[in-house]
């Protein structure tokens, strides 16, 4: 993996977290959540969740860009590059979290 490579896997990274606190945290989609939970409680759980969420963003931005972290086994290498990506997205989604909630929380 070389660094322009690198460096756009860590570009999606930060897309996919801000992507999944959007979807999940965002007042925009709150008619969308409130549909939701009428008519699948499951679904709504699961986009409720940043860490959750985070997984199918990542997984469409790996099928659109195909970053790839490794270079052994293409269908592995795509899983790797959705785990890197959800893990990274994660610090993304602490740190957008940490800088938009108040003291109290």
């Amino acid at each position: 993996m070389n660094f322009t490579e690198l460096l756009r896997l860590v570009y999606l990274s930060v897309a996919c977290g801000a992507i999944s606190m959007v979807i999940t945290k965002g007042a925009i989609f709150d008619g969308f959540h409130e549909w939701l939970e009428k008519r699948s409680p499951f679904s709504e759980k699961l986009l409720s969740c940043p860490w959750c969420t985070s997984h199918w963003v990542a997984f469409i931005l790996v099928l659109v860009y195909r970053p790839v972290v490794m270079t052994a086994f293409l269908p592995i290498d795509y899983l790797v590059s959705v785990m890197v990506m959800v893990a990274l997205s994660s610090i993304t989604t602490k740190l957008i979290h940490w800088a938009y909630s108040s003291p109290a929380e």
